[in-house]
């Protein structure tokens, strides 16, 4: 063997302990890379990650632990592999008090459930029951207990599901008599029951004490005072049998009969 085949030998020979070392290097490599990402996995799913504790902000219709029950949150599944956040905002969503639904992890072990409820503003008077609707005529329950809330009546009512407004042969008139109600909570007024079956509509402060106009012209009167003036000079003198009826150009007059029609 000559000299330059000895060299030749011991070029292939360096070349393969190289190769030798690179794949150790790679193997020592990829041990490290696999013993990371196990520790990580086994950190994550440890129960630092458990779930201990649920807020609820946002409710008042139903209460924090009746929340919880609705939404079969329970404590102990892992936050962020089985928080189960999707199925706890798809069973709350289902009820139709909901308007809003959030559901976010507070790592380490804390979900937040935050809702936007719809309020109830009147019952729609069906039978010997009552639907309780929202500000945007929304059905959310049926009861056959008085809701103590403003009581609509004179409606024509095609459709009424849970969750879905209510459909009516007066939905122009409903859907301003709504508005107006939105105007008799911040006005300081409360309208006992409201007769809906014509333009213009009659509103109960007592049974035998009613205001009679459009849902435009009464809400327009309670914005600016003026109906809850003449309300509170008629309380003064002891006044409480009736009719209040409204005109255009905030007219307002008094009679003591009671008219219905």
């Amino acid at each position: 063997m000559n000299e330059e085949q000895y060299d030749d030998m011991e070029l292939k020979q360096v070349d393969r302990q190289r190769k030798v070392h690179k794949r150790k290097n790679y193997l020592l490599r990829f041990l490290i890379f696999a013993a990371i990402c196990a520790g990580i996995w086994f950190f994550l799913n440890s129960d630092y990650f458990a779930v201990k504790e649920y807020t609820v902000e946002g409710n008042s219709y139903y209460t924090g632990d009746e929340i919880l029950s609705m939404a079969k949150a329970r404590p102990g599944n892992n936050i962020i592999f089985h928080s189960g956040i999707p199925e706890i905002r798809e069973r709350l969503e289902a009820d139709p008090y909901f308007r809003e639904v959030s559901v976010k992890r507070k790592l380490p072990d804390k979900i937040a459930i935050s809702v936007v409820e719809r309020p109830q503003v009147a019952g729609v008077i069906y039978g010997e029951n009552y639907v309780i609707i929202d500000d945007e005529g929304v059905v959310l329950r049926r009861t056959d207990v008085d809701p103590e809330l403003t009581l609509l009546t004179g409606l024509t009512i095609s459709k009424m599901n849970l969750g879905e407004k209510i459909e009516c042969e007066e939905a122009d008139t409903l859907s301003m008599t709504l508005r107006m109600l939105a105007s008799m909570r911040e006005g300081d007024i409360f309208f006992k029951q409201i007769d809906v079956s014509d333009v213009l509509i009659h509103a109960y402060i007592y049974d035998s004490l009613i205001v009679k106009g459009t849902p435009g012209e009464m809400m327009k009167s309670i914005d600016g005072g003026e109906l809850q003036k003449v309300v509170n000079r008629l309380f003064e003198e002891g006044i409480s049998r009736g009719t209040i009826k409204m005109g255009g150009e905030d007219y307002m007059s008094f009679t003591p009969e009671i008219e219905t029609d």
